[in-house]
């Protein structure tokens, strides 16, 4: 029959609804929810420590060759100190972290790093210079492994690179705003009084990152 071979049409469908999610707008772009999670806490820690890390850096060539005295072979020698105790370090560092955990050691580590500009402030000679050396290049080694760690373990496995944009972002600011707060602190209060008080506020970052972090 004519109904056998041409079928009864069905009622003509629905258009599509609309999406149940708005079209991504400039904060879904940018991720700003990522502020809004547990993850804020930690990039505002890590923010903290990288511009207390870098926050020297316009600072320790200055002070190395117009207080300390220091020619290029003396730094030479020293930077040399520093990155075999980088090295030497970086052998004990599985231990350590799987002792204490990678927030712990991160945060100490941080805290420790107050070493080396505190006793760099205080130095008369190269010998002294040498030691801090190669004492800094320890602890160096052990947030430099640890923080990164650290900071993976806080960050959802299905959304790294996101979260990883934003940790990008924060390293480079801190790193400009140390850039230009290293010298004017300098200006304000002197070279040796800077080191010491940057080696302050790393305690204080070390601090941020066990007890906020």
């Amino acid at each position: 029959m004519q109904e056998d071979l041409f079928p009864l049409q069905g009622s003509p469908k629905p258009p599509p609804s609309a999406p149940v999610n708005p079209p991504r707008g400039l904060k879904a772009a940018l991720r700003l929810d990522i502020w809004e999670t547990p993850f804020r806490k930690v990039m505002l820690a890590l923010f903290f420590f990288h511009l207390t890390h870098y926050l020297p850096a316009p600072l320790f060539p200055l002070y190395n060759v117009n207080v300390l005295r220091l020619n290029d072979d003396n730094i030479g020698a020293g930077t040399a100190l520093y990155y075999l105790a980088v090295l030497l370090g970086s052998f004990q560092f599985r231990r350590i972290v799987n002792r204490y955990g990678n927030k712990k050691v991160s945060g100490w580590g941080a805290a420790g790093m107050a070493v080396y500009p505190f006793l760099l402030a205080l130095s008369h000679n190269v010998w002294q210079f040498y030691g801090i050396s190669f004492l800094g290049g320890f602890l160096f080694a052990m947030i430099n492994g640890a923080y990164v760690n650290y900071m993976l373990e806080n960050i959802p496995t299905d959304d790294r690179p996101s979260h990883l944009a934003w940790y990008t972002v924060i390293l480079n600011v801190a790193i400009l705003a140390s850039s230009l707060a290293g010298p004017a602190l300098a200006d304000l209060v002197g070279l040796a009084n800077a080191l010491i008080v940057i080696a302050a506020l790393r305690v204080l970052a070390g601090i941020a990152i066990l007890k906020w972090g």
